[in-house]
């Protein structure tokens, strides 16, 4: 199991498989959310094109077996730089050790970036594993850091 920067469109077209598993996953309708692979897709390919972003691969003898994106941003709030996950999936096959995998590769790149802190997201929207996740991220030693609510407007 490695981990690879993705460099061009190619490896966004690697991606399309594993990206309609994701959407399989997704609770978007639950949600009233609409999920469209290739908005998807092109916001995957634009963390390749930003100098404040990458998007990272997760291989398994050679097939992509899930994907991280991330950015860093300047603080609204002092003059720290703080790196953020975008799009963030393993197949389950492959989580926890890939999951560890990405997670390792992204906290590097933020390092690497000059950023102070790292953040990660768990989403109810994503899947049904919110929970889990949370938990991964504590025992990573992540702290909690906000809440997010959301409701549709009709």
């Amino acid at each position: 199991m490695i981990v690879r920067t993705a460099i061009n469109q190619e490896d966004i077209e690697d991606l399309k498989p594993i990206v309609l598993q994701w959407k399989a996953e997704c609770n978007g309708d639950g949600m009233g959310i609409s999920l469209v692979p290739d908005r998807h897709y092109a916001g995957l390919a634009s963390l390749i094109e930003r100098e404040n972003a990458a998007l990272f691969l997760l291989l398994v003898e050679g097939v992509v077996v899930g994907y991280m994106g991330i950015e860093y941003f300047k603080s609204p709030l002092g003059d720290q730089r703080i790196a953020n996950e975008h799009y963030w999936y393993v197949l389950e096959k492959f989580r926890g050790r890939g999951s560890l995998k990405l997670v390792d590769c992204a906290r590097w790149w933020a390092k690497r970036q000059g950023c102070s802190h790292l953040i990660m997201n768990a989403s109810t929207l994503a899947s049904g594993l919110h929970d889990k996740v949370c938990r991964f991220y504590e025992r990573i030693g992540m702290q909690k850091f906000e809440t997010s609510y959301i409701k549709e407007i009709v």
